[in-house]
């Protein structure tokens, strides 16, 4: 930009902001006055003058404001990357002037802005770390459990064959609509939905209201919904409801046996073919699980040893993220997002957003220190995977992460995920006996 050099002095506010002082000389604002003047006179017509010959005093009285704003801004635009460069700073956020300083031709040009970025730390004590591993142990009790939640997902709904009330276990057809303080709630309504009485998946108390009721039968009653329901809008509430049963539905579930086996999906001739697979799948929930407790226990130790700041950029990113995760779940499980208190769920993710910035500034820090990088070859067969597991072409979630910019992201995740994997091969894993062993 400049033929002299710019001005810039650095300002530590705190280990994440930086407020650099800057001055463009003189010579480089009357250059780019003189410029802006020359530019402008070949491009306006002003009455009295052929084009490109009005003096500039003339152009001054009319676009003095105008062309004094256009290089405001192109000074500090410009003044900033210089500044940037020069300091080899790279802002996660930054606070632009404002007011713009005001331009006079012949004097220096001084602005401030304030930045934020990531925090200059190096990490130690990564390696050699001591980890508790919970290992993977299955017993005959999970497998049970398993087979009988899938024998239970086989079950068929039919008919009553006899006419009866509402019984535990039964399938009901029903409509509610719920009052708060005697308004009724969008976010409480339901029409001909189906539900399980006393699996508690909606709540135990509205579904022992409906033992004993017939189809049509029309009943209203109040229950006092816990603070940890589903539903954040009507947690903690005490409901009226008034709720319509539309039919009943008893289950018939199979026996466990070879023909159950043979009955399902994939290549099971006895029931102990399935009860190997059940145990397997186990063993893999399991493994992912013991995964996720060693990394864990990484990042506490991190995190423990590395007290930083989080840069509110980030966090606000990661907040956004965590909330729209949960309002998919919340639309999943159908609930209502009208009225939904977007700014108190903020609130609520606020320590986990800022952990897991910490975290992840933290292993990006590691990677760089033991230069682990992520190439094009694993980006793609990374996107081969997504591919497969949602049954699309490679093309087509190619397109989808470059037209979305999630490529970098997607690169970024990988290298935390290679970086996490090189810690934990340099650790030692303690059995858990053996550690509750040296406790006693």
């Amino acid at each position: 930009m400049t033929e002299q050099a710019i001005q810039v002095e650095v300002e530590n506010l705190s280990d994440i902001k930086r407020k650099l002082h800057i001055v463009v000389p003189k010579e480089e604002v009357h250059r780019q006055v003189n410029r802006a003047y020359r530019d402008l006179g070949k491009k306006v017509k002003v009455k009295g003058f052929r084009p490109g010959k009005a003096p500039r005093a003339v152009l001054e009285l009319y676009y003095r404001q105008q062309v004094e704003r256009e290089i405001s801004e192109l000074l500090v635009r410009h003044g900033l990357s210089e500044a940037l460069k020069e300091k080899a700073l790279e802002p996660l956020d930054l606070e632009w002037p404002n007011p713009m300083p005001q331009v006079t031709d012949g004097e220096d040009y001084r602005f401030t802005v304030e930045l934020e970025i990531t925090p200059e730390l190096t990490v130690a004590n990564y390696l050699g770390l001591t980890l508790e591993d919970p290992g993977v142990e299955v017993t005959e009790e999970e497998v049970d459990k398993r087979l009988e939640e899938i024998r239970q997902t086989n079950t068929i709904l039919q008919p009553l064959a006899t006419p009866r009330g509402v019984q535990e276990g039964d399938f009901v057809v029903l409509s509610y609509q719920g009052y708060f303080a005697g308004q009724p709630l969008a976010e409480a309504k339901a029409d001909s939905t189906y539900l399980e009485v006393g699996a508690g998946k909606f709540n135990l108390d509205f579904e022992k209201q409906l033992l004993g009721l017939t189809p049509e039968a029309e009943t209203r009653f109040a229950v006092d919904l816990p603070q940890d329901f589903f539903n954040p809008l009507l947690a903690g509430k005490t409901i009226e409801f008034l709720v319509t049963i539309h039919d009943i539905k008893e289950k018939q579930t199979p026996e466990l046996n070879d023909a159950f086996a043979q009955s399902l999906s994939g290549d099971f001739q006895t029931l102990a073919d399935l009860r190997t697979s059940v145990r397997q799948g186990i063993i893999k929930a399991k493994e992912k699980e013991r995964q996720g407790r060693l990394e864990q226990q990484v990042l506490d130790k991190l995190l423990a040893d590395h007290p930083m700041a989080a840069p509110p950029s980030l966090v606000r990113q990661e907040k956004y993220q965590m909330v729209r995760e949960q309002m998919e779940r919340l639309q999943q499980y159908g609930v209502n997002l009208a009225g939904m208190d977007t700014e108190k769920m903020m609130e609520k993710v606020q320590p986990s957003a800022e952990r897991r910035v910490r975290a992840r500034l933290l292993l990006d820090k590691v990677a760089a220190q033991e230069n682990i990088v992520i190439d094009d070859a694993e980006v793609e067969a990374s996107l081969a995977q997504l591919a497969d597991k949602t049954n699309q072409s490679l093309a087509e979630v190619r397109k989808f992460y470059q037209d979305r910019q999630l490529l970098e992201p997607l690169r970024r995740q990988l290298r935390n995920e290679k970086t996490m994997k090189f810690i934990l091969e340099n650790a030692t894993l303690t059995p858990k006996a053996a550690a509750g062993e040296e406790n006693v």
